[in-house]
């Protein structure tokens, strides 16, 4: 029999929670208490009339006097949450946790504070618990929604938010978390109707009015987005995401008095807030105040070398400050955050051609494919670069595939004359004569107009507009689609069916008016009309690729996977240099779990494009998938030589170095990663776990006191300082470590280890001590009491740990662990209801070879070795080299009389040589068969 997950501490995952600190001695004056009582109660009223900074000052007031009132670090934290402040809010409930506070009142305030700081595995961790007693509260299921949205998990956050709305129809959250799946789904219609009910039904709630803002802001319509937000500050004047979010939709449609306005109002209630400088930042950079931008972003900066969108314009402020160097870090910095952002892209490859550098901005330019973009933008910076390097032909190329996405610019124009000119080729006064053309009356000025109306849903200017840009571009679809697109705004779908139409006859194969189309037929509920609308293109052009792409976009919406394959491999072998159709179809065979296919398919991406980072990490992924480990190493290297100055493709790598037991260059890796960034604590950790397992302690050791240098308020270094100590068997070291690393950050995890600690210094049952405290105060903290359960079944505790996994039982019914190793106490016990529990873990799992060994053993031991017999034959062909399985057969065999076959089975399992705990027993039962011969 055996004892689930027993020897397997190493890798049982432990839910974290934290542990409440046990309040001092120390009375407390009367009249202290009755202080802090009285200033709790004025901020209460201070919030109810909606002046959140009176009642933040009044709890600050109260914790001065009362440090460890639980109450008032609840009331603090959700304050700073309603303002704005997540990274306040989450120290101020984590220390009312500490205090003592239910984990059920303070979880979804914690939450929530973890998912505005994009926290969202920890989302998922903190929250795990709650979803193990029972059904989770509509909170608890809201947050793990958008947890698992946030991280792509788009079926997982779907049933999270179904399950919410079942429990309450009219849950905000939930309905908004609808909104952002149908977002993702492209379906804005659907996103819009969740969101106008989640308003509807809950017209005080605040994040359900942001909300409608940023997804009417999404869509470009700039004054209700700004009457959106109005109406969230008539609610809750104060509120300053609401006040951040209108100032940015201000500087959006150059409302630059008005947005500096809400600016200043937001930081008088939010000094500490990083969007505040962030969009001071943005306003002084729009108005061309450069030199202040990069001063307030400095700021920013230094308290939060991460903040994204800060780096970013760091790169771009600097760049027009001519701070080339400074604005390459930046844009570097950014890339490997966010390596698919177009913009940041184009910029750092003009910022590297501006420094004389046109080789490494051809590598910045890999990932956008050059050659085969649809981006103007793109074309040119290609074209620039050929220049550098005297390549003209392919110059006049790019310049030339610009023109055409962009026929209306006259910069374009111009040097593709240029570059012509230089090769002497005769076209090159007609483009020149087409720029000056241009410059007169430039259509692309007629295009951004029309756009700029339509964003702001001026849709009869629009026309009127587009009436213009059809006399310059009378034989062009576009101004056809534009029309399209403003009819769609003035809900006149008919004129805009039509509109599309003419631009279809103006030529075919153009793909926007098609894709509108096709849409507007799938909001008919005509899936055939749309996908004529694409097949019609590929007769005009078959090699088509968007159209292509379409087509399997289609399929997969109508749950036909063989034909979104099919699809895919067919753009694949039409257009052989593109990487987007096998990158989707391995992704997609990932997913699936057909990881050999997926190798294949993200091979071929490699193949069309070689240097590509996110075709080669894609392969290496599904190679590592596959357990080809040597493959997988060689393709990680050469995504790390593609990007020599990003860390994290070496993480990868020194994972399946690891694998493959290769330490020293595991540790090689690991190292040049840490040297490009010295405070990447993933890479620290891995490496603190290798110098372990290779019993290098000094130089994990000194990781770990890197780490807490590094990160003072990081348990982290601690632990691998306490794990280095536990695996040099110096315990009492071990366990200092560990006090402190729970102290800085009590949770299960550290508490476990402290257990550990003082399980190797002797100190078993002081250990169990801390554990039952724990949870004394963590009634629902399953993983530490199933560990818990665990160690006092392995010290022959079958009555404690019986009454461990009977409460689990309880909480969490139908979890196979409990079930079997509950059986198994009971059965030590001799208590009748052993047999029940394992039948019920029997039928979770029918074909379990441990859990058909339990059962079969049980029914042995109960008297009835015949029945016992069948389950334990099962177990033995499940697991033919368990001993301690076959040991049990032999014995049920002897026991139900059938010497020959025990005797038989027992001599295999003797002459086998393999080591288990009733060998001893096993033997002298052999004698006894042998002796009856």
């Amino acid at each position: 029999m055996h004892n689930f997950g027993s020897n397997m501490q190493a890798n049982r995952l432990v839910m974290l929670s934290t542990l409440a600190v046990l309040i001092g001695g120390g009375t407390i004056a009367c009249s202290k208490i009755e202080n802090t009582q009285a200033l709790v109660s004025q901020a209460k009223q201070f919030q109810k009339n909606g002046d959140n900074q009176a009642a933040i000052i009044q709890l600050k007031n109260a914790l001065q006097k009362t440090p460890d009132d639980a109450e008032a670090r609840y009331l603090l934290g959700m304050t700073y949450q309603e303002t704005g402040d997540p990274a306040s809010a989450e120290k101020e409930l984590r220390k009312a946790l500490a205090l003592g506070m239910s984990h059920d009142k303070v979880t979804p305030g914690l939450g929530k504070a973890l998912l505005m700081q994009g926290q969202f595995q920890n989302v998922l961790d903190e929250t795990g618990q709650a979803t193990t007693k029972g059904p989770a509260s509509p909170e608890i299921l809201g947050l793990r929604g958008n947890a698992y949205l946030a991280l792509g998990k788009h079926q997982d956050a779907k049933l999270s938010f179904e399950q919410a709305l079942q429990a309450r129809a009219d849950f905000a959250d939930a309905l908004l978390g609808m909104a952002r799946l149908a977002i993702a789904d492209k379906d804005i219609e659907a996103a819009m109707r969740f969101t106008d009910l989640a308003v509807d039904k809950n017209p005080k709630n605040i994040d359900a009015r942001l909300f409608k803002g940023d997804l009417l802001r999404a869509q470009g319509k700039i004054e209700p987005a700004l009457d959106a937000y109005g109406e969230t500050l008539k609610i809750m004047p104060e509120n300053t995401p609401a006040r951040l979010s209108r100032a940015s939709v201000e500087l959006a449609a150059g409302k630059f008095d008005a947005a500096r306005a809400d600016i200043e109002a937001a930081r008088s209630k939010a000094p500490k807030n990083l969007m505040v400088d962030y969009l001071q930042a943005l306003l002084d950079f729009r108005q061309g105040k450069h030199a202040a931008a990069r001063d307030s972003l400095q700021q920013i900066l230094r308290v939060a070398p991460n903040h994204m969108p800060s780096v970013l314009l760091a790169g771009a402020v600097q760049f027009s400050l001519g701070s080339l160097q400074q604005a390459e870090q930046h844009l570097k910095n950014y890339l490997g955050k966010d390596p698919n952002n177009l913009y940041a892209r184009k910029l750092l490859a003009t910022t590297q051609l501006r420094q004389g550098q046109p080789d490494d901005a051809a590598r910045t330019l890999v990932p956008l494919d050059p050659e085969h973009s649809n981006d103007a933008g793109v074309h040119v910076i290609a074209a620039e670069i050929a220049l550098a390097k005297k390549q003209f032909a392919q110059a006049s190329e790019h310049f030339e595939k610009a023109a055409q996405i962009n026929p209306s610019s006259a910069a374009i124009r111009t040097e593709l004359g240029l570059s012509r000119i230089v090769q002497g080729d005769k076209r090159a006064l007609a483009d020149l004569q087409i720029a000056s053309g241009l410059e007169g009356e430039s259509g692309r000025a007629d295009i951004l107009i029309v756009l700029s109306q339509i964003k702001n849903q001026q849709y009869d200017a629009a026309l009127t507009s587009i009436a213009v840009l059809e006399k310059k571009m009378p034989q062009s679809p576009l101004p056809w689609n534009y029309r399209g697109a403003a009819y769609l705004g003035k809900k006149d779908i008919a004129k805009a069916r039509d509109s599309l139409e003419h631009a279809l006859k103006l030529d075919p194969k153009f793909f926007p008016a098609a894709a509108n189309l096709a849409q507007l037929d799938l909001k008919d509920g005509q899936a055939t009309n749309a996908r004529k609308r694409f097949e019609d293109i590929l007769k005009a052009e078959p090699k088509h690729l968007l159209a292509m792409l379409a087509m399997a976009d289609l399929s997969l919406r109508q749950k036909d996977e063989k034909a979104y394959t099919s699809w895919l491999e067919k753009a694949a072998s039409a257009n052989p240099q593109a990487i987007q159709p096998h990158l989707l179809l391995a992704h997609y065979l990932l997913a699936k779990g057909e990881n050999a296919k997926a190798v294949l398919a993200a091979r071929e991406a490699v193949n069309a494009q070689p240097k590509n980072p996110a075709a080669l990490d894609l392969l290496g992924t599904s190679q590592f998938a596959s357990k080809d480990l040597g493959n997988a190493l060689d393709t990680y290297r050469k995504l790390a030589d593609q990007l020599p100055n990003q860390a994290e493709p070496r993480l990868k790598l020194a994972q399946v170095q690891i694998a493959m037991k290769q330490t020293g260059d595991a540790r090689k890796t690991l190292q040049e990663a840490l040297g490009m960034k010295p405070d990447l604590i993933e890479a620290q950790l891995m490496l603190g776990g290798l110098e372990i397992q290779s019993a290098r302690y000094d130089e994990a050791q000194k990781i770990a006191k890197q780490i807490q240098q590094q990160k003072p308020a990081s348990p982290a270094g601690l632990v691998l300082e306490g794990d280095t100590a536990l695996a040099r068997k110096q315990y009492p070291a071990a366990l200092a470590a560990f006090e402190r690393a729970h102290k800085l950050s009590p949770s299960p995890a550290t508490l476990i280890r402290l257990h550990q600690a003082l399980a190797g210094a002797g100190r078993f049952e002081e250990g169990e001590k801390q554990l039952a405290t724990w949870l004394a105060s963590h009634p629902q903290d399953g993983g530490t009491r199933l560990y818990l359960a665990e160690r006092l079944i392995t010290r022959g505790a079958f009555k404690a740990a019986s009454e461990h996994y009977l409460l689990l039982n309880q909480q969490n019914p139908g979890n196979l662990v409990v079930l079997n190793n509950l059986a198994w106490a009971l059965s030590e016990l001799k208590d009748s209801r052993a047999l029940s529990f394992a039948d019920q873990a029997l039928k979770l799992q029918p074909n379990n070879p441990t859990i058909l060994d339990t059962y079969g053993w049980l029914l042995t031991q109960s008297g009835q070795p015949a029945k016992g017999l069948d389950p334990l034959r099962r177990a033995v062909s499940q697991a033919p080299d368990v001993a301690e399985i076959r040991w049990h057969l032999a014995a049920t065999l002897a026991k139900s009389g059938d010497t020959a076959h025990a005797r038989q089975e027992l001599e295999r399992l003797l002459a086998s040589g393999v080591a288990f705990p009733h060998e001893k027993e096993a033997q002298n039962m052999l004698k006894q068969l042998q002796g009856g011969k």
